[in-house]
């Protein structure tokens, strides 16, 4: 089965989603009230980031992303994906209310995709409450809200489809997965239960057309999780993870039977870290483990999140299956080596140089011809500049720009060459404008949009 699991951070092109039909549940009574009061606590995430050459011979480019995130503090606490800010330049949080702050990144998980942010509003913000995820149940109602594909907030509807489901992207997965929408911008918003609590983080969508969009797979972080981060985060002297050392996989009744184990759920080890704690403790592979301190658990991705959460230096007792029967093995809790916590995150510097850059809002420029004219349906009498490509991540893209559309004036001044197109960029780069207003006529209306210029630090 081909498998492609896309991560919903970026308002990607709606024209370039092929339609497939997701069926959900419809909103009920309730839903609006909860709707209500917890959307005033979610929050659009606007961001400037630098995206590498797409092609030999191009340059980097700058460009504008969008997410969402959450508020849990009256200060201005926002939770959101570590992938939503990842190699951010600048991050700026907008209100339901339509008031914007600049963001600081106080903290970005090490091998979970959260991030904690903060904004100044000078005066106490609207909070959502952290709910119970273990409590869920296939079957359950949620909503998803976040800023889907940057047309603004949004909520749908929809149950609980799956529980602990493993995308393998860390060894700790367990994915809560809905039918209720999560779309390209939605990253970082939260998933809410029937008592307006976030029991999850909306976090990525499955299907396997990378261009495709919501086909009624979506994946959220249980709020467990992402709530014992984000304390973590919170805390000023960051506890490390703690980390035993071995990499595990699942027991299956054929491999119990192979090893004249009593079947029942556990891991076996497949490899063993050499100086690691399981090391030290003489673990090898082809051990069972069957239980830490008395507790048996449901899968390896179970196990490692026993770990993970446990204080560096503790010592555990785990229950290893060896040689035809059970034996109790010691070993100490240590810190999870080689983390980068800062992920991609950038540094000041480099992000003050990156904010240098002219942004490209990511169209391909071309004069108009007779051919041209043909094939988009454009008036014989219509003068200005053919955007003859959009870049499927790009600002323009997220305006709804498309091939055929006709640059005719700039600020209020007409253009009819790709060179006055630039120079107006330029300039407006060059002063510091936060905007550039962009007359474009197609052959159906005739509109102005609002090209991103400026990046606030």
């Amino acid at each position: 089965m081909c498998r492609l699991l896309i991560y919903a951070a970026f308002a990607l092109a709606m024209v370039s989603i092929t339609a497939v039909p997701a069926m959900a549940r419809l909103m009920e009574s309730g839903d609006a009230r909860i709707a209500q009061q917890a959307t005033q606590a979610v929050v659009n995430i606007s961001l400037w980031k630098v995206r590498d050459a797409s092609a030999p011979g191009e340059s980097k480019r700058r460009v504008k992303v969008f997410g969402s995130g959450f508020i849990i503090d009256p200060s201005g606490i926002v939770i959101t994906n570590k992938h939503v800010v990842d190699g951010a330049i600048s991050t700026k949080v907008i209100l339901s209310d339509g008031n914007q702050f600049p963001a600081k990144v106080l903290g970005i998980a090490a091998m979970l995709d959260i991030a904690v942010l903060k904004i100044d509003a000078g005066h106490p913000l609207p909070v959502l409450k952290w709910g119970n995820s273990d409590k869920l149940k296939v079957g359950d109602s949620v909503l998803t809200m976040g800023n889907a594909l940057a047309i603004g907030l949004s909520v749908s509807a929809g149950i609980v489809s799956g529980l602990n489901r493993d995308l393998q992207d860390t060894p700790f997965d367990s994915y809560i997965q809905t039918d209720a929408a999560i779309n390209h911008g939605n990253s970082g918003g939260p998933l809410i239960n029937r008592n307006g609590e976030v029991v999850g983080v909306d976090t990525a969508l499955y299907n396997p057309d990378q261009n495709g969009g919501f086909i009624g797979l979506g994946f959220a972080i249980p709020s467990k999780s992402a709530r014992f981060v984000v304390t973590q985060l919170l805390n000023p002297a960051h506890p490390k993870p703690g980390w035993l050392g071995f990499t595990l996989q699942d027991m299956t009744p054929e491999l119990a039977a192979a090893l004249g184990q009593p079947w029942h759920q556990g891991s076996i080890i497949l490899a063993v870290d050499a100086g690691g704690p399981a090391s030290h403790a003489a673990l090898r592979p082809g051990d069972v483990l069957e239980a830490i301190d008395d507790a048996r658990e449901s899968d390896s991705r179970a196990v490692m999140r026993n770990i993970v959460v446990r204080p560096v230096g503790s010592n555990v007792t785990l229950k290893i299956w060896r040689d035809g029967k059970e034996q109790a093995v010691r070993a100490t809790i240590a810190e999870w080596p080689n983390l980068m916590p800062g992920g991609g995150m950038m540094s000041p510097k480099m992000a003050s140089m990156m904010a240098q850059m002219v942004p490209d809002p990511g169209v391909k420029l071309a004069p108009i011809t007779d051919e041209a004219r043909k094939q988009y349906g454009l008036d014989p009498k219509l003068n200005g500049v053919l955007i003859a490509a959009v870049e499927g991540d790009s600002e323009a893209r997220d305006l709804g720009v498309v091939p055929g559309d006709v640059i005719t004036s700039i600020q209020g001044e007409p253009v009819t060459t790709a060179a006055q197109v630039e120079h107006a960029i330029m300039n407006a780069h060059e002063q510091h404008r936060p905007y550039l207003a962009v007359l474009i006529q197609n052959k159906n209306n005739l509109r102005w949009v609002s090209f991103s210029i400026g990046a606030s630090s």
